[in-house]
């Protein structure tokens, strides 16, 4: 009997347009009768390829989409709650311990997004022992897919696989290695709040899932944007999609931590032009082009299940270095001791930092999926779409209050999607112009929403000088900005 007989991840997660793209239930599939594939709108998303018996459900029970009473909550609650000396917040999740700072290792800092920590953090696990390998996301080994999941063992592998990439991965090749049969090892997987839950739930299942997936090292994450954003980039910096051969999202600079560039690389080693994201990639990024539509039903900020997290530091005493700093949010005691003593051992500088400083990191993002969200379910209840139960209900007030910018949003997003593969091609001011009848909302609430900023705050101009000139200025007003603290500027 074909698993379209009953529920299975294809009739009520895919078909309606809610998967992530993650590929754990591909991974976990008893029969092999699912894969990875590019839809014709640019999403990585499951599909059927052979039969299942008819009452198996695995894939839809490890969905983190998928109707499920075992929500984040819960999952980080079996995991944490025993754990003594952890804390609750309400954005954060459960945590040990909050921490600033970045890598002394070797090139982690410059090659990494922001301060190197998650690399520091893979290296150490495996120098220490404490994994066999790791699962992180590498170059890719065909054009139709630039990046992929890895499993690395030895520290070199581990530095090359820094920096972010924003580009549709999915594990389930990695899940079908670790959990095949033969021999044991343990693995540290670094992955997105919502690939990280379906490891969880498919941990709960699987006893060999559980018994080798020792740590799971969770990163911050706003959106997930298809596989045509970094196309777009690509155009921006001069190379046709078709001879993209790879792409650095994050080259630093020597100006501010989030001025950082993108350049695309062609086949045969030849670069693109470099392009400041503080322009159209920072435009279609906030404004929603090609992402997923998953992303706007995720309520997890700070991958609540993950045993560790980390982030930029988006706060204003620690922007104005352009090497980068990390924020951590320790849930193990083992990783949170590895902190402790390596940071005795000089491998890496760390400094405590209250956990409301590391919600405030991510103001936006938070308010966006722990209160907006309210309004896009909503929303979808309204159109009597399904949608997932989150944790966070259907608000009406949200719906009214962010009401321009919600449908905004999800125009670009749709249109996006659906013109690309039309004009991939094209002089890119065609693209612009059609996007433009529909994300002009967005540039207008943006605008305006910087302009009450200034006026409320003229302060915030100071984070806009370069930092030589910063110093400069007296120092009664660089606390308006920076407060009490002084690390930035040291």
């Amino acid at each position: 009997m074909a698993c379209s007989m009953h529920q299975e991840v294809i009739s009520e997660i895919v078909k309606k347009g809610i998967c992530s793209g993650c590929g754990v239930c591909a991974g976990v599939c008893p029969s092999e009768a699912l894969e990875m594939a590019w839809e014709e709108n640019g999403d990585r998303v499951a599909i059927k390829v052979g039969e299942c018996p008819p009452k198996c459900d695995l894939c839809l029970r490890v969905c983190p989409f998928n109707t499920q009473s075992h929500d984040e909550n819960t999952l980080a609650k079996d995991r944490f709650e025993a754990m003594s000396g952890i804390q609750h917040d309400e954005a954060v999740g459960y945590y040990l311990s909050t921490y600033v700072g970045y890598s002394i290792i070797a090139d982690h800092r410059s090659r990494g997004s922001s301060g190197g920590m998650c690399t520091w953090m893979l290296e150490t696990l495996l120098n220490k022992g404490e994994v066999d390998a790791v699962v992180c996301v590498g170059g890719g080994d065909t054009h139709n897919q630039l990046f992929t999941y890895q499993i690395l063992d030895n520290v070199e592998d581990v530095r090359a696989s820094a920096s972010s990439r924003y580009y549709p991965v999915d594990i389930a090749d990695v899940v079908r290695q670790i959990e095949a049969p033969g021999e044991d090892k343990r693995y540290a997987v670094v992955g997105l709040p919502c690939t990280l839950k379906a490891l969880r739930l498919a941990m709960m299942y699987l006893p060999r899932l559980r018994k080798r997936l020792v740590f799971l090292l969770g990163l911050v994450c706003g959106h997930m944007p298809n596989r045509y954003y970094t196309e777009y980039l690509a155009r921006l910096s001069g190379v046709m999609p078709d001879l993209l051969e790879t792409v650095d999202y994050r080259l630093k600079n020597n100006k501010r931590a989030g001025n950082y560039s993108f350049r695309a690389h062609l086949r045969g080693g030849a670069e693109g032009q470099l392009v400041p994201f503080a322009g159209r990639p920072s435009r279609a990024w906030i404004e929603g082009y090609f992402q997923h539509n998953a992303c706007n039903y995720c309520d997890d900020v700070f991958a609540e299940t993950a045993d560790v997290v980390f982030m930029d530091a988006w706060l204003p005493e620690y922007e104005s270095d352009p090497r980068g700093h990390s924020l951590t949010i320790v849930r193990h005691p083992i990783l949170r001791d590895l902190l402790v003593e390596r940071g005795i051992e000089k491998t890496c500088h760390l400094e405590p930092i209250p956990v409301d400083k590391v919600v405030a990191s991510q103001r936006g993002l938070v308010y966006r999926k722990k209160v907006e969200i309210g309004g896009r379910l909503h929303r979808a209840q309204r159109r009597g779409e399904w949608v997932p139960p989150k944790r966070v209900t259907p608000s009406e007030e949200a719906w009214r209050k962010h009401r321009r910018d919600i449908e905004a949003r999800y125009a670009v997003q749709c249109t996006s999607k659906r013109l690309w593969p039309k004009l991939r091609k094209a002089p890119l001011w065609r693209f612009h112009l059609r996007m433009w009848r529909v994300d002009w909302p967005l540039r207008v609430g943006l605008w305006w929403g910087r302009l009450r900023r200034v006026v409320t705050n003229p302060w915030v101009l100071l984070r806009m000088l370069p930092r030589p000139l910063r110093r400069c200025c007296p120092r009664s007003w660089q606390r308006h900005v920076l407060g009490n603290s002084r690390k930035g500027e040291r």
